[in-house]
C-alpha cells in the first residue's frame, strides 16, 4: 500500500466496518478502492486520448510552467515541514542540521535512501544522549 493516506484509508475502513457490525477487512477494501479507484479511473480515462493530447501546442507550451509549478508546490510543502519541525522539536538544532545532513547525502553524494534513514536514527539517538539543543 502506497503511503500513509491510503493506510490512514484501511484504517478507518476497517474501525467503520467493524463499529457497524460488519467483517474489518470490507470496510478496509472499500475504503482503499474509494481513496485509490479515482486516479486509477481518471487515468484510464484519459490514457487512449494521451497521443492526441502530447501534440497540442498549448500543451507543449504549458509543460515547463506546469513542472515549475509542481516543483514548487513541493518545495513550499518541505520547507512549510521543516519549520513545523524546527519548532515542536525538543532539539530543533540538531534536527534542522541532521535533516540538511540527509539531503546531502541523498542529493549530492547518492547514498541509498534508507541508509540515510538509518543514519539519521544514529545522529538524532546521539544528540538525545549528548542533550544538543
Amino acid at each position: 500500500m502506497p503511503g500513509p493516506l491510503f493506510n490512514l484509508a484501511a484504517y478507518l475502513g476497517a474501525i467503520i466496518a467493524y463499529n457497524a457490525g460488519y467483517f474489518p477487512l470490507v470496510g478496509t477494501v472499500l475504503a482503499w478502492i474509494g481513496l485509490f479507484a479515482p486516479g486509477v479511473i481518471l487515468m484510464f480515462a484519459l490514457l487512449p486520448f494521451w497521443t492526441y493530447f502530447r501534440k497540442w501546442h498549448i500543451y507543449r507550451a504549458a509543460l515547463p510552467g506546469m513542472n515549475s509549478a509542481s516543483v514548487g508546490l513541493i518545495l513550499a510543502a518541505v520547507f512549510n515541514m521543516t519549520i513545523d519541525v524546527y519548532v515542536i522539536s525538543p532539539f530543533p538544532t540538531s534536527t534542522l542540521v541532521i535533516g540538511l545532513f540527509a539531503f546531502v547525502a541523498v542529493d549530492q553524494f547518492l547514498i541509498f535512501e534508507p541508509f540515510v534513514v538509518l543514519g539519521g536514527i544514529g545522529l538524532g539517538l546521539l544528540a538525545w544522549g549528548a542533550d544538543l539543543r
